[in-house]
Parts: structure tokens; sequence; C-alpha cells
């Protein structure tokens, strides 16, 4: 079997740092079950962010879902920009659906758990995929920990859906099939 492709987080670097050391606050997007969300907000004493599931189709035709951090501004951006290719697929099939637009008002809620960690470490989760030809890496989370403390922000294995946790059980059978890499490391090995 061959090594296929590692696909990274989607996100800046300076991002990931903060993250890495000022997380002070998060929250699901909205979903249910509560643990299976659309979105997750983290955020730190100077930045909202929005954690979301992004598509990937590899060579071999794979579906990747890395993880995409971003402020809500550069996701309202994005989705934008997808907006007349998406509908101009569904006129091509004889759809006539005008899909809304984006919102000005995607903030964070003003009700946020928040993470007193102290000193926490962070680590970026590599979704290990062992394909017919290939075996993928795809960076697919962050766990965040301290000594009595876990928080799992992720991709689902299987849809565009989150995870988010607290829950010792859940984070076990999630980093399972993961490689764990420090958030310094990745940004030395991968983003550099």
């Amino acid at each position: 079997m061959s090594e296929g492709e590692f696909i990274p987080l989607k996100c800046r670097s300076d991002v990931l740092k903060a993250l890495a050391t000022g997380l002070t606050r998060f929250r699901p997007a909205g979903g249910a079950p509560d643990w299976l969300v659309s979105g997750i907000w983290l955020c730190t004493d100077k930045d909202e962010l929005v954690a979301t599931a992004s598509a990937e189709v590899l060579a071999d035709g794979y579906l990747a879902r890395p993880l995409s951090v971003c402020s809500p501004q550069e996701l309202m951006a994005a989705v934008e920009s997808d907006l007349p290719d998406i509908e101009g697929r569904l006129m091509g099939r004889g759809c006539n659906l005008v899909l809304p637009g984006t919102s000005d008002d995607f903030v964070a809620p003003k009700s946020l758990c928040e993470w007193h960690a102290g000193n926490y470490s962070t680590s970026v989760l590599i979704r290990v995929v062992q394909g017919a030809a290939a075996t993928h890496r795809v960076a697919c989370g962050l766990l965040f920990e301290t000594g009595s403390r876990k928080l799992l922000a992720g991709t689902d294995v299987s849809s565009l859906a989150m995870v988010l946790s607290e829950d010792p059980e859940l984070i076990g059978r999630y980093r399972s099939s993961c490689e764990e890499v420090s958030a310094a490391d990745f940004l030395d090995s991968f983003e550099g």
C-alpha cells in the first residue's frame, strides 16, 4: 500500500498559534444532538473563530474532511464565493432554486462555555485512513487538554458535521484512529 496524501488543517498558522495558547471560550454553532453540530465557536480574548468541516476529494476518490478554522468574515466570504457555482449546477439540473446569501450578523453568541484550563496543551489530530490503494492522513481535529479536562473539536468521519465533546469516552474513541501532533510540532513540520 502506498503513502497517500496529507491534507493539512485549513487555517492560518497565526490562528492555530492563538488557539494553542489563548482559548478562553467555546460553544457549538448549532445542531442536534449536542455533540454533532454544524460548526464550533472557538474564541480567544482577541478573536472570535469558527471551526467547520471542509471537503476535499482526493485523486483516488476518497472524500477527506479536514478541519477548517477561520474568522466568521472569512467563512461568510467563502460561502458567498461558492454560491454562484452551486446555483449554476442546480440550474443545469433544471432547478430554479435561489440560495439565500449570508447574514452580516454572524457573530459568537454572548453565552459561551468558559475554558478556564490554565496551562493546557493543544494537539492536532490527524485521522489515518487506509484505503484500497493508499493510506491518507487528514488533519481533522484539535484536542485541548489539561490534567483534569479535555475538549475535542473535530470533523465527523462520515459527514460535514462537527464533533464537540468533553466526554472522555467519546474523545477516546475519536482519537483511537488518529495520530496526535502538538500544535507547535504541527506548525514546524507541516506549515513551515
